[in-house]
C-alpha cells in the first residue's frame, strides 16, 4: 500500500498505469489494469468494476479479481439503480454510482446501512469472511458517473483480522478512479464509433449504385418468389430490400398485422450473403417468457425439471443464416437484455450452461407497434431499439396498395383452386368490386382467408361470385362489414354462433395488435382456451402470416 508519505512513488506508479490504460483499446484488458492498480494502491485482496449500461438504469459487472470471485456459484448479476421501498438505497454499489459518494466500510458484518446478503452468501460458499469494503465512483470532472470500482478485504474461515481501508488513501484512490473513468469513457467512445463506422461502411456498399442504374435493373436481381406487388408503395419496399440484402445489417420491419412481414424477411434472407444458411422464424408472442428464452438460447441437460437432453436454441440452429424475430415488441424486458448481448457480442449461453457459444446470425426483427413509443413508456429497452433499428423498412397496409389487389386475388384463387381441386372459370365483376370497396383491416392475411373460403364455396357453375364471399358489403355507405353481414352468411344457428365468435376474437386481436395474453384477459378467457378457439377458427397464425 502507498501511504501519503510516499507521494513521489505513488505519482510515478500512477503515471505508468495511466499510460498503459490510455494505450489499451480492449475494454476488458483495460478494466483489468484498473482493478489491478487499485488493489496495489489500496492493498486490497480483491476488486471488481461495474459499468453503467447505455440506459443508465443498471450497473453491469465487467471484471473481477480475488478469491471472492473464485466460485462459479457466486452471483454476478446486473445491479438495478433504484431505491428500496423506504426510499433508501439497499445496494452500496447503486448508492455509490448515483450519488458519486465514496463509501468506506470497516466491517460489513457490523454495518447495517446496506444489504450485504449477497456478500454473506458468497462467504458461506467460499469459507471466507468479507470485512472491509471500499466503493469508489468512476467519475471524471466532465464525464459524469461511469460506474463503480469496488475493493474489499476478507479473511478465510471467518478467523483472524484484516485491516480496514485507511481514510488517508481515500483522496488518492478517488483521484486514480477519476483518471480511470476518463480513460474508460474514451475507450468506450472509440469502440462505439468504430462499430458505427463499420456498419455505415457496410450499408454504403449497397447504396453506391446510381439511381439510373438502379431503376434499370430494379427487381431483376432480386429473388422475389411469391412476393406480389407492383404498386409504388411496394416498389419502395423492394428498393430498400435491394439496398440492404447484400449486407448483414440488422433489419427492423414495421407494419400492421397481416402485411406479410415474415415473407419480406424471408425475401431479404434469400438475397443475402447468408442465403445458404437456414431461415428460422420465431414469434415472440407465441411463448411465455421462460419458454421463449429456452427456445431462443437452448438449454443443457438438467437445467430444469424435464430437461432430459441438451437442446439447441434458435440462434444455434440459425448459425450462419438468418433468425427472424416476429412481434419483437412482445419480448419481456429481462429477455431483451440477453438478446442485446447476442447482437453486441455474437455469443449465447444456453440455460444451465457455463460456457458461451459463438454464433454468426443475421437478425431481422418485426413489429406492429411503435417501438419508439414503447421505449419512452419503459416497455422496451432503448439500447436494444437502436441496435435493431439499423435499417428500418415500413410495410404498407393493403388499403394503401389497392393497385395490387387484382394480382393478389388471382394469386390466391389460383393457389386454393389447385389445393381444393376447383376449376374457377371466371370472377364476377360484382364480387371483384365488393373486394375493392372493402378496407381489409386484417390486410393481406384477411384477403387470403376470404379468398380461401370463397374458393371452397364456389358451386357447380365454377364462377367466383357474390354468393361465394363470406361477407356482404350491401348498402353500407362507409364500406364496412356489420355483424349482420357475418350472420347472414351462415344458415344454421351453430354456424351463426361460430361466425360471431370468430368475429369477436378477430376484432379483439386486432384491437390489441395481436397480443394474445391481453386479448384473453379482456374476453375473460384463459390463454389456453383462447389459443384453442383461435385454432378452431383458423386465426392461430394471425401474427405470423406469410403470403406463400
Amino acid at each position: 500500500m502507498l501511504s501519503v508519505e510516499q507521494p513521489g512513488l505513488f505519482l510515478e506508479q500512477l503515471f505508468n498505469v495511466t499510460q498503459k490504460m490510455g494505450n489499451e483499446r480492449d475494454l476488458d484488458r483495460q478494466l483489468q489494469l484498473v482493478v489491478d492498480a487499485a488493489r496495489r494502491f489500496a492493498s486490497a485482496e480483491g476488486g471488481a468494476v461495474y459499468l453503467l449500461d447505455k440506459t443508465k438504469r443498471f450497473l453491469l459487472p465487467k471484471v473481477k479479481q480475488g478469491k471472492m470471485f473464485s466460485s462459479k456459484s457466486m452471483t454476478w448479476n446486473p445491479i438495478p439503480l433504484e431505491t428500496g421501498s423506504q426510499g433508501r438505497f439497499s445496494d452500496v454499489r447503486a448508492y455509490c454510482a448515483l450519488t458519486g459518494q465514496l463509501v468506506n466500510i470497516a466491517d460489513i458484518y457490523q454495518y447495517t446501512g446496506f444489504d450485504f446478503s449477497e456478500f454473506y452468501d458468497n462467504d458461506k460458499l467460499l469459507g471466507t469472511r468479507t470485512r472491509s469494503l471500499l466503493a469508489i465512483p468512476l467519475s471524471g470532472s466532465e464525464t459524469g458517473s461511469n460506474g463503480v470500482l469496488l475493493l474489499f478485504n476478507c479473511v478465510e474461515n471467518g478467523e483472524g483480522e484484516t485491516e480496514s481501508f485507511s481514510t488517508h488513501i481515500e483522496p488518492l484512490i478517488r483521484g486514480f478512479a477519476s483518471i480511470a473513468s476518463i480513460s474508460i469513457s474514451n475507450n468506450q467512445l472509440i469502440n462505439t464509433n468504430e462499430v458505427l463506422l463499420k456498419q455505415q461502411e457496410e450499408l454504403n456498399q449497397t447504396l453506391i449504385i446510381e439511381n439510373k442504374e438502379l431503376k434499370g435493373r430494379l427487381f431483376k436481381s432480386l429473388m422475389l418468389d411469391d412476393v406480389i406487388g407492383r404498386s409504388e408503395a411496394m416498389k419502395k419496399v423492394f428498393m430498400l430490400i435491394e439496398k440492404v440484402a447484400n449486407s448483414t445489417a440488422t433489419v427492423l420491419l414495421n407494419g400492421e398485422t397481416g402485411t406479410g412481414k415474415e415473407l419480406i424477411a424471408a425475401t431479404i434472407h434469400r438475397n443475402s450473403p447468408v442465403r445458404t444458411g437456414q431461415f428460422v422464424a420465431q414469434n415472440c408472442a407465441a411463448f411465455p417468457p421462460d419458454l421463449l428464452e429456452s427456445e431462443m438460447f437452448g438449454y443443457r441437460k438438467g437445467a430444469f425439471s424435464g430437461a432430459t437432453n441438451n437442446k439447441k436454441g434458435l440462434f444455434e440452429v440459425a448459425n450462419n443464416g438468418t433468425l427472424f424475430l416476429d412481434e419483437i415488441g412482445e419480448m419481456p424486458l429481462e429477455l431483451q437484455s440477453k438478446l442485446l448481448r447476442v447482437l453486441q457480442e455474437g455469443e449465447i449461453r444456453p440455460i444451465g450452461g457455463v460456457d458461451t457459444i459463438k454464433v454468426n446470425v443475421r437478425v431481422i426483427a418485426a413489429t406492429n407497434r411503435m417501438l419508439d413509443k414503447e421505449v419512452s413508456e419503459g416497455r422496451f429497452r432503448e439500447d436494444l431499439y437502436y441496435r435493431l433499428n439499423v435499417f428500418p423498412i415500413k410495410l404498407p397496409p393493403l388499403r394503401e396498395r389497392k393497385e395490387d389487389l387484382p394480382a393478389l386475388i388471382n394469386y390466391f384463387i389460383d393457389k386454393y383452386s389447385k389445393q381444393y381441386d376447383k376449376e374457377i372459370k371466371r370472377i364476377d365483376s360484382a364480387a371483384m368490386d365488393l373486394l375493392h370497396r372493402y378496407p381489409f383491416p386484417g390486410n393481406v392475411r384477411e384477403l387470403q382467408n376470404i379468398i380461401e373460403r370463397a374458393v371452397i364455396m364456389v358451386g357447380k357453375g365454377n364462377v367466383f361470385d357474390m354468393q361465394c364471399l363470406s361477407l356482404d358489403l350491401g348498402e353500407n355507405s362507409d364500406g364496412q362489414f356489420t355483424e349482420d353481414d357475418f350472420l347472414n352468411a351462415c344458415d344454421s344457428l351453430k354456424d351463426k354462433v361460430s361466425a360471431y365468435e370468430a368475429k369477436l376474437l378477430k376484432d379483439a386481436l386486432e384491437a390489441n395488435h395481436g397480443n394474445q395474453s391481453l386479448t384473453a384477459k379482456q374476453l375473460g378467457l384463459s390463454r389456453r382456451t383462447l389459443v384453442d378457439k383461435l385454432s378452431k377458427h383458423k386465426l392461430r397464425r394471425m401474427d405470423t402470416f406469410s403470403m406463400e
